[in-house]
């Protein structure tokens, strides 16, 4: 006969559908559910791979009802915030990863409800596009809204520059232009994002590897790709200015947000095309286009001053590319572009030119006035780079962190300097009118042969001298020494006291 602990165990187990029948009975049949060992049947299990370390907790602490949400199977709990909870969740039909958020009701006021929510989630699932990660589901659970999304395996774009620096320009281009298609499509069905940032675009696929430290960096792959995520998600706002100091955290992304936010409220494709023309202006830049130390501070620049050009930043920017980000960041909404015409400006400067930054290309900074350092550079990483197979499957390859040059310290804050260590063989530094500091390469055979000849010849040169020296020296001492006997010898010796 089980024990009460471990027949709550089996029943959450089985409530929640994490186990099949047949793990669930080998567990059942094991010695410690009938001593109400529940650590070690789960501690079991989890070292079977059939429960993953979040399971595996939630069951032994007796909350095993919270796996199940809806159908869908809980995972791993991915982050807790603000405005609910987030899962990593399988798919009951098609037994895939998906992304599952449980919001809490009072995130939505004061402006939003949970029934006019969920009518918006349903209708952003309208718009299509490979660029999209599309929202599956929706419901209530509990009386809490939850929404399922495409899960998507890779790192949002401000994550990146934040580790890598600012991006080459094809590669800021191309995934801007990714990022105005998903928009387009969902600006054809009226539906606005309302709420487009860096860290609203997912790139994937990518590489990941773990220094010595355990810290993990992550590369784009030759062939990633943006998805732009929680189209329709962004719950009803007051305008900025009518938010209340107590509701700062619903501000969302300030540094990207449009100037008619601050009085009014409403989600617009305009809108959605300055947050897209920001988040272009960061990946070239690793600014925000308006400065501050706080949230305050952002929308007061945001009020009262124009963002910089960026080509006084950056040189290497093509002059289109320049002119259609001023047009973006334009106070006047009418003034910006469609989702369409920036995807068409972006393509002749991205896709071709993405796909060939393979190198150590440096990132050219504003020759004419010196004033900004070199910002690190972001390229892709080619396929089955840094990965190597154990047991038949891939896993990161391990390196020592390796040494990293230091930048220019003349302006770091005016560009926000990134310190980054390279695991991915790029240098990750960029140039200015100074030396450019080239990155340490691999000695070939070649140039080992050269090495040891300059050191044998070094050696040589040396010995030769040290031989010249003895000799001199040794010529040098008799004659001295004769010089002395014949002195003594004609000099008359005295008597003692004399």
């Amino acid at each position: 006969m089980s024990h009460a602990a471990t027949s709550q165990f089996f029943d959450a187990l089985r409530a929640s559908r994490v186990l099949d029948d047949a793990r669930v009975g080998e567990l059942e049949a094991r010695p410690e559910a009938e001593s109400g060992d529940v650590l070690s049947l789960s501690n079991y299990a989890e070292e079977r791979g059939w429960l993953t370390p979040y399971q595996a907790q939630e069951l032994r602490e007796g909350r095993g009802h919270r796996l199940a949400v809806g159908g869908y199977r809980i995972f791993d709990k991915l982050d807790d915030g603000p405005a609910g909870v987030t899962f990593k969740a399988l798919h009951p039909a098609l037994e895939q990863p998906v992304w599952l958020r449980i919001l809490r009701p009072e995130w939505l006021a004061p402006a939003d409800t949970p029934a006019d929510y969920l009518a918006r989630v349903q209708k952003s699932c309208l718009a299509q596009s490979p660029h999209l990660a599309g929202v599956l589901d929706a419901g209530t659970h509990e009386d809490a809204p939850f929404i399922v999304q495409e899960y998507v395996d890779g790192c949002d774009l401000f994550h990146l520059v934040n580790e890598m620096g600012a991006l080459p320009v094809g590669l800021a281009c191309e995934y801007a232009r990714q990022a105005a298609l998903a928009l387009r499509a969902a600006h054809e069905k009226g539906i606005a994002h309302g709420d487009v940032s860096p860290q609203a675009l997912l790139l994937s696929p990518v590489k990941r590897a773990i220094d010595s430290k355990g810290e993990q960096s992550v590369r784009p792959r030759a062939d990633a790709t943006v998805k732009l995520a929680e189209l329709g998600l962004a719950p009803r706002r007051p305008p900025v200015g009518a938010l209340t100091y107590g509701e700062s955290d619903r501000l969302g992304s300030v540094a990207f947000l449009p100037p008619e936010r601050l009085t009014d409220g409403d989600r617009t494709r305009a809108g959605d095309m300055y947050g897209l023309g920001a988040t272009l202006f960061y990946l070239l830049t690793t600014r925000m286009p308006h400065a501050g130390d706080s949230p305050l501070a952002v929308l007061l620049d945001l009020q009262q001053s124009d963002p910089p050009a960026v080509s006084a930043l950056r040189s290497d920017v093509p002059a289109p590319v320049g002119e259609l980000i001023q047009r973006l960041l334009s106070r006047d909404p009418a003034s910006r572009p469609s989702a369409a015409e920036t995807a068409a400006t972006l393509a002749p400067f991205g896709e071709g030119s993405a796909a060939s930054v393979d190198d150590h290309a440096a990132v050219p900074i504003a020759s004419e006035t010196s004033t900004f350092p070199a910002v690190p550079t972001a390229v892709p990483v080619p396929d089955g780079a840094l990965e190597k197979p154990i047991n038949g499957s891939a896993v990161p390859l391990v390196e020592p962190m390796p040494e990293v040059h230091p930048l220019d310290d003349h302006s770091a804050a005016d560009v926000g300097r990134h310190e980054h260590h390279d695991l991915f063989g790029h240098s990750g530094i960029g140039s200015t009118p100074t030396p450019i500091v080239r990155p340490r390469t691999k000695a070939t055979k070649k140039n080992l042969v050269w090495i040891i000849a300059g050191l044998i010849l070094h050696l040589t040169a040396v010995a030769l001298l040290i031989g010249y020296l003895t000799n001199w020296f040794g010529l040098a001492r008799p004659a001295e020494t004769e010089h002395e006997d014949r002195s003594s010898i004609s000099k008359p010796k005295g008597k003692p006291g004399s």
